[in-house]
Parts: C-alpha cells; structure tokens; sequence
C-alpha cells in the first residue's frame, strides 16, 4: 500500500502531539517495509519554518519573563514565589532545542524509509491552477499537485491512502472525487490512516 503524508505528519511525530502515537506506528510500518510512505520535498522545509516562529515567540516569551522575575525578585514578598519560577525561561529554551532536534531526527528516518516526491516545473504549473480550483492554499496547493503527479505514475489496482490533519482544505467533495480516480482514499487522522492501511489484507 501507498501511503501520503505531508508536512503536519513530521509535526505531529518532532512535537509529540496528540496523534503522535498513530503516525509513529505509520512510520514503523514504512520503516519495516509493510507500506510504502510518499511525501512531497516541501513538506519537510515547512516544518522547520513553523518552527522556527514557535521559537522565536518562545524565545521573546523567555526574554519577557526573565526581566518580570529580575524585578519581581526586588520585592520581598514575591521573592519565595518567583525562586520556583526561576527555571522557567531556561525550561523554554531546553524545549525548544528538544524539538529541533526531534524534527531533525524525525526526518532522518522518512528520508531512510520512504519516498521523496519532487516538484518540477510542470507540477509547479498544475500547483498554481489547483490552488483557486479547490481553494488551497500556496503551500497545500503545492502538496497536492505533488501527490497527484506521483499518483498518476502508479499502478491502477494498487490501494493507497492520503493522510492529513488538514481536513478543512482537503476534505472538499472535488479533492475526495479526484483522488477515488486513483483509488486513493482520504483519512482526516492519523488514527483513521493506521485503521485503513491496518486493515488492508
């Protein structure tokens, strides 16, 4: 079985989330070679932006907070209760080198067990069409013409399954009509993909 993922499942896996649990047992899977994992190039620069504004704002947060501590702990009062807050901005910034470096090593392991789908020119050109054709945005727009391009290479009767938490953009009638034309289907969770690729004979 072919399986789709895309930018929110390298997140889902380097931040821990929710379904983390799910897209792990996907990534094993791929990993011990049960089904084959495709994602589209871009999905792995996205996740470092997101990133990377998590961690400036988190960083601003720090930076905000340790001057409030310096001139909380000035006042006599507050000095017991901002000694166990004191840890806080140092706590922030170990989580974010945490999740760098579980996004870097999440990505390692797609890199080794799946399929890295390219985007050319032509693919460019068809992203930009399918953007007002069914509302997306540049970025899923992009995965989508991605995904679409690797589909149409594949053999008609081999199942194959697109995995996204986006389930606003790519939950529309005319995306779900196109991807049954490749014998694709679309799971809104992680959860809902482990349960179609798990019950593939």
């Amino acid at each position: 079985m072919i399986v789709y993922v895309e930018s929110n499942f390298v997140l889902e896996l380097a931040l821990g989330q929710e379904q983390a649990q799910d897209a792990e047992a996907i990534l094993k899977l791929a990993e011990e070679k049960h089904i084959e994992l495709a994602f589209p190039g871009f999905a792995l620069s996205e996740p470092f932006a997101t990133l990377d504004h998590q961690h400036k704002e988190q960083s601003r947060l720090s930076k905000s907070l340790a001057d409030m501590l310096r001139q909380l702990q000035r006042s006599a009062p507050h000095r017991a209760t901002v000694s166990t807050m004191s840890g806080m901005p140092g706590a922030l910034a170990g989580i974010a080198r945490l999740e760098s470096d579980r996004l870097q090593e999440t990505i390692r392991r797609l890199l080794d067990a799946g399929t890295y789908l390219r985007l050319d020119g032509a693919t460019f050109h068809e992203a930009m069409a399918a953007q007002p054709r069914f509302d997306l945005s540049p970025q899923d727009s992009v995965i989508y013409a991605v995904m679409i391009a690797d589909l149409r290479t594949r053999p008609p009767g081999e199942p194959k399954c697109f995995i996204s938490r986006n389930w606003k953009d790519f939950r529309n009638p005319d995306i779900l009509n196109e991807l049954r034309t490749y014998q694709c289907v679309y799971a809104e969770s992680f959860a809902e993909g482990l349960a179609i690729i798990t019950a593939q004979p």
